[in-house]
């Protein structure tokens, strides 16, 4: 929560560049033996996602144990074996319909904005299986009226959050005592996020999937010896591929254009249509061969009039370019840029592999439409 109120209301703009901030948390807490250990990787996790420079220092005088609210929800964790990241987008659920195909029962994780909730709650209503879904607010909202940072690149940790302690919670009830899978469905692409352009290096807009910073918030977790495995089942998968190979065909056909992608999605509560997200979103569907009837907002339902609209073109071009140059693009040069990739170079290959076939398919979409 510190994390989140330091990073939504402390302007970039008041930085010393106008980007990176200097935030320093103090964080009163009932254990700080147990956690100064992870302070390293915390700081070095937050810079990561950010661009900001965090300083944490833990206090000792943290209550023991909050004072309980009954809020009028509860949570039913019984009978759910695992936990999955659920935001109602495509990646998180496929990766619902597959764990249920499978024989798991996952308890969702949902962090919702203005909107969002009914969007996850119609996705999960029409899963399979009923299972249980843990939600909270994501929208902070100043009482005085202060300017907040509408990026908040760092939001997507208190997702994680909220799903380790949801799993450390569920490990507790086993008797077996072993961890609890934290699952966070994200194609390979999306989760590497490799900047389109020259000009969006840095952008950071989401790095919360990239495999460096999930192996950072493992490294937490161990730390504190939180028994929460944190796992991407489709690290290395495509979003066509994840499209094509769901276990449950029937309900994805039904959920699949449901389902939200769009990275400007709060503007309007409607899909943009020719975001960057967006734009793999309908690769993807042509990928997999099937029909996309998503309700995409009417300026960007279609792209070759963006592509005509100065005014509107900004991310599909950026595509385009992105599109043409990959044939002789050095990919593994191009992915690094987004952050650091494994030392080991099966494990890199593959990656640099899922972001190849990833392109490939918007490649093949955007030719399709003869924006190529």
């Amino acid at each position: 929560m510190a994390v989140t109120a330091a990073d939504t209301f402390v302007d970039k703009a008041e930085a010393d560049d106008g980007w990176a901030r200097d935030l320093r948390l103090f964080i009163p807490i009932a254990d700080p033996q147990l956690w100064q250990p992870a302070i390293p990787l915390l700081q070095k996790a937050l810079h990561f996602l950010s661009g900001d420079l965090w300083e944490i220092i833990l206090l000792s005088d943290g209550p023991r144990q909050l004072t309980s609210q009954n809020r009028g929800r509860i949570t039913v964790m019984a009978g759910h074996d695992c936990v999955s990241l659920f935001s109602g987008g495509m990646d998180s659920g496929i990766g619902a319909l597959n764990l249920l195909a499978g024989g798991r029962r996952p308890l969702l994780i949902s962090h919702a904005y203005r909107g969002d909730s009914e969007k996850q709650i119609m996705v999960r209503d029409h899963l399979p299986v009923e299972v249980s879904r843990f939600a909270a607010v994501a929208n902070p909202v100043s009482l005085t009226g202060r300017k907040t940072d509408v990026q908040m690149r760092t939001r997507s940790f208190n997702f994680l959050a909220y799903g380790a302690l949801v799993g450390a919670t569920l490990a507790q009830l086993r008797v077996t005592g072993t961890p609890v899978e934290l699952f966070v469905p994200e194609n390979g692409l999306i989760a590497l996020n490799p900047p389109m352009t020259a000009r969006r290096i840095g952008a950071l807009s989401t790095r919360t999937t990239h495999p460096h910073f999930l192996g950072l918030f493992q490294q937490i977790l161990d730390t504190v010896c939180l028994p929460v495995r944190v796992e991407n089942p489709y690290a290395l998968q495509t979003k066509g591929e994840m499209l094509s190979g769901c276990l449950d065909q029937a309900n994805l056909r039904v959920l699949a254009s449901q389902t939200v992608s769009c990275g400007k999605w709060k503007r309007t509560h409607q899909q943009c249509g020719k975001c960057v997200p967006c734009v793999i979103r309908r690769a993807s569907f042509h990928a997999a061969g099937m029909t996309d009837g998503t309700a995409y907002h009417a300026r960007g339902a279609d792209l070759t009039s963006v592509v005509r609209d100065a005014n509107a073109r900004d991310d599909l071009m950026a595509m385009i370019l992105a599109a043409r140059r990959l044939p002789a693009e050095n990919v593994a040069k191009w992915v690094r840029q987004s952050g650091p990739l494994p030392l080991h170079r099966q494990s890199r290959d593959y990656l640099i592999g899922v972001a190849t076939r990833g392109m490939g398919e918007v490649r093949s979409y955007l030719s399709s439409l003869g924006l190529l």
